[in-house]
């Protein structure tokens, strides 16, 4: 009896777990498939809201994480190169490629020195369209996945014109043109589906992106103390919704990437008919 009523113990176990733990174990990633996210500081979710947790919650397989605050389009490349393959990758770079050329357009000699230096650029290296599509075709080549979904780069600042919005728009074309030689390529128009509200543009000066930082940094801070305040509700104290610091996504413009990305690399197109655990 005693044995019996062990077994009836472990049952009533295993049935409340099975219940209980149904969600969690619902959105498992499956180890067979892969989505490689490669980027800058939108992939790796610090200074901006996070969404590849969330992409793999909503996709249930396996989504890593290859993104790293500051690198241009030639950085995300050698990662690309060194990193494993995927089935599946989202790629989403060249904000810091923008940025390095309205750095270089307003003469701030500074921040051209340390991105050069953080991206092992020549010191001579002077950034341009050009240079930014040399750079995003070798790093979609280095991108070892089945298919890759492009995503067009978000605005810095809120401006639907200016400088700033001009060179996004210019570096957005570019990675049109690229994703159209590549079969395995598809062009996810996110920049498309954001609209800011404060219509503020973007200065790269010295002493304006200075103060663009120190936001950044203070934005960040207060972002991950326990129960702190969110990316959307401390860009509402800005007067803006897309970019919480006029560089880094807000929880509204992660969740819009979010919906675009599921929507591309969408679950039944990810699921394969066997899984290779299953073909044995």
């Amino acid at each position: 009896m005693h044995g019996l009523a062990g077994c009836k113990s472990r049952l009533r176990v295993a049935c409340g777990l099975a219940l209980s733990g149904f969600t969690l174990l619902a959105w498992r990633p499956q180890a067979a498939w892969v989505v490689s996210c490669f980027g800058d500081s939108h992939t790796e979710g610090i200074y901006g809201a996070p969404w590849v947790p969330d992409l793999q919650r909503r996709l249930r397989v396996e989504c890593r994480n290859f993104g790293r605050n500051a690198w241009t389009a030639a950085s995300v490349a050698r990662r690309a190169d060194a990193a494993p393959g995927g089935e599946e990758a989202v790629v989403l770079a060249g904000t810091n490629d923008a940025l390095l050329e309205l750095a270089w357009r307003a003469g701030n000699q500074g921040m051209l020195s340390i991105y050069r230096a953080l991206n092992q650029l020549p010191a001579d290296y002077q950034p341009s369209q050009e240079a930014f599509a040399a750079s995003f075709r070798h790093l979609l080549q280095a991108v070892k996945a089945s298919r890759v979904a492009v995503l067009s780069l978000p605005p810095l600042g809120e401006a639907t014109s200016g400088e700033a919005a001009e060179v996004i728009a210019s570096y957005n074309r570019q990675l049109r043109d690229v994703v159209q030689s590549d079969p395995r390529a598809q062009y996810v128009p996110f920049a498309e589906h954001l609209e800011g509200v404060s219509g503020e543009g973007f200065d790269a000066s010295s002493a304006a992106f200075s103060q663009t930082i120190a936001q950044m940094y203070l934005h960040t801070g207060l972002r991950w103390l326990p129960g702190g305040p969110s990316f959307d509700s401390l860009a509402q104290r800005c007067g803006r919704e897309v970019v919480h610091d006029k560089i880094h996504l807000t929880e509204k413009s992660a969740g819009t990437l979010l919906e675009l990305v599921a929507g591309t690399l969408g679950r039944d197109v990810l699921s394969p008919t066997r899984l290779p655990s299953e073909s044995r």
